[in-house]
Formats: C-alpha cells, structure tokens, sequence
C-alpha cells in the first residue's frame, strides 16, 4: 500500500514537472514568435515606408521626365523650324547664287565681247597710225625727193637735178609739183646742152599743162632752141 501511494505521489509530481516544463516551452515559443511578428511588422513598415518613398521618387522623377519631354518636344519643333526656315534660306540662296552666276556669265560675255572690239579697235587705230606714218614718211620723202632737187637745181648740178626730178615724177605721177619738175628737168637738159631731150619735156609741159605758168615759160624755151 505504502509503495501504490509513493508511486502515485512521484507520478503526480512527475506530472506537474511536465506541465510546468511544457508551459515554459510554450511561453518562450509565444515569446519568439511574438518577437518574430514584431519584427515583421517592423519590417513591414520599413518596407511599406520604403515604398512610399520609391513611389514619391518615382512621382518626381515622372514629372522631370514630363518636363524634360515637353522641353524636348519645345526644342524639336525650334530645331524644325530652324531647319525648314534654314531650308528656305538655303533655296533662296541658291536661287541667288544662281542668278549671280548667270549674270557673271553674262557680264563675262560682255567683257569678252568689249574685250574683242577694243582690241579691233586698238588694231584698227594702230593699223591708221602705222598708214598715217607711212603716208607721212611717204609725203615727207616725196617731198625730201622734190626738195632735193630743186637744191641740186639751184646749185646748177644738172645731172642730180634731173635725177631727182625724175624720181619726184615716177613717185608722184598726179603731185603738185610734176609741172615745174617736168620743165625743170627740160630747162637742166637745156643747160647741158641737150636740146633734144630738153624739147621732149618742153612740149610734155605744155600738152599736159597747157594754161599753167611753167607752160608759157616752157613755150618761151622752146622758141629759144628753134633758133
């Protein structure tokens, strides 16, 4: 009897020992999980808070995103107007660039065409001086040719007289001293004493020249050798 009551009394502790030991457990497993959701939950809010905070920063960003397109959206239609009035600028200057082109075509035409006329007007000028001369170099020698024999005429050099003339003749067939050359030479014949060939040119002079002073004179001579 005494060993059925010890054995109740050490299962009846043994059984309290249980619950106490299981209450503890369950107690320190409320404790760690409550732990556990305090820390979820603090977790939780950071996270949410966190949340927050990306969605306000992708709210501001948004919005710079907005502002940075309608900048854009404002610079590309400048940029567009830029280029089509650049477009226009460039189609009229080239328009002008053309028409100078063509201008300077024709101004070079122009100046080839007065280029031209100048120079045949140059050539024309220098081919009338280069006549003048000759036709003064020609006067002056024929002249020269005239004179110099009337001075080798008065020095009584006959024969150079006669020369002379007779070259003043040949050069000079319509000149204005041909009749006085033509006696002269007649008169210089005369002197040398050649009556023939002095007639020859007395009656030249007088056919030729009939109503002249150097006619009469002539006519004069040759009554002067019929004697």
């Amino acid at each position: 009897m005494r060993i059925l009551v010890g054995m109740l009394a050490l299962s009846m502790a043994l059984t309290g020992c249980l619950k106490t030991r299981n209450e503890v457990r369950d107690g320190e497993q409320r404790q760690v999980m409550q732990q556990q959701v305090t820390t979820m939950q603090r977790n939780n809010a950071d996270a949410t808070s966190r949340v927050s905070d990306m969605e306000e920063l992708m709210r501001e960003l948004n919005g710079r995103v907005e502002v940075v397109e309608n900048k854009l959206e404002r610079n590309n239609a400048g940029v567009e107007g830029a280029m089509k009035a650049s477009q226009t600028q460039s189609a009229d200057l080239n328009q002008k660039v053309q028409l100078l082109q063509e201008a300077l075509t024709k101004m070079e035409g122009q100046l080839f065409q007065v280029t031209a006329e100048v120079q045949a007007l140059k050539a024309e000028r220098a081919a009338a001086a280069t006549q003048a001369q000759a036709q003064a170099s020609e006067k002056k020698t024929k002249k020269d040719t005239y004179d110099s024999a009337t001075e080798y005429f008065n020095k009584k050099d006959w024969k150079q007289a006669i020369l002379n003339y007779q070259k003043y003749r040949d050069e000079n067939p319509k000149g204005g001293h041909f009749a006085d050359a033509t006696y002269k030479i007649g008169v210089a014949f005369q002197e040398l004493g050649m009556k023939d060939e002095s007639k020859t040119f007395y009656d030249e002079v007088v056919s030729k020249f009939p109503k002249s002073d150097e006619a009469r004179r002539a006519k004069i001579r040759l009554k002067g050798l019929k004697k």
